[in-house]
């Protein structure tokens, strides 16, 4: 009963502070609590005898959780080539706020370009190739071989990722002509 109480007493507490904490803090005080709640449980379990339950509890959640890893891994490739569209257009805004008249510049660029081509960056064509900037036209041709073969539209990949990895070869070959 008294553990009840305490309990209780620690909760008002603990909402009270919650209330009157600024919002950048909140996040951080619930971290904070579900772990000390963790903690607890933990140590009333130990104390009763009873931290074998949670051995099996976790030995049956890690085969589900393994297997769902591998789930959300094997649709990886669709789901990146989404995560690199939001972190572009993002990019874009950042460089839109920052520079306004130089909107106009990449808008007359992108136009002279094919418009389907995704558009990249050098770096960010390094990055999808795996190479260094000061890569030779036979490490990019390389990359490209090695990339276009794993994620070619035939072969299981995506019509988006296989634009990408081209777009990337296409610029660094003309980074390098220049």
């Amino acid at each position: 009963m008294i553990l009840l109480i305490a309990v209780g007493i620690f909760a008002w507490l603990a909402i009270q502070k919650f209330k009157y904490s600024p919002p950048e803090q909140r996040r951080k005080l619930i971290i904070q609590w579900v772990l000390i709640a963790l903690a607890l449980a933990a140590v009333l379990l130990a104390i009763t005898g009873r931290l074998h339950w949670v051995g099996a509890a976790v030995a049956v959640v890690l085969p589900i959780v393994n297997r769902l890893w591998r789930m959300f891994g094997r649709h990886l490739p669709w789901i990146a080539p989404l995560i690199a569209k939001h972190a572009q257009a993002k990019a874009e805004r950042d460089k839109a706020k920052q520079n306004p008249g130089g909107e106009q510049q990449s808008h007359s660029e992108s136009a002279s370009q094919n418009p389907r081509e995704p558009q990249l960056t050098l770096e960010e064509a390094r990055k999808v190739l795996s190479v260094s900037a000061n890569a030779s036209r036979e490490e990019i041709i390389g990359a490209h071989r090695k990339l276009i073969q794993k994620f070619h539209p035939d072969r299981g990949g995506n019509d988006y990722l296989a634009s990408r990895i081209n777009a990337a070869k296409a610029l660094l070959l003309k980074h390098l002509d220049n």
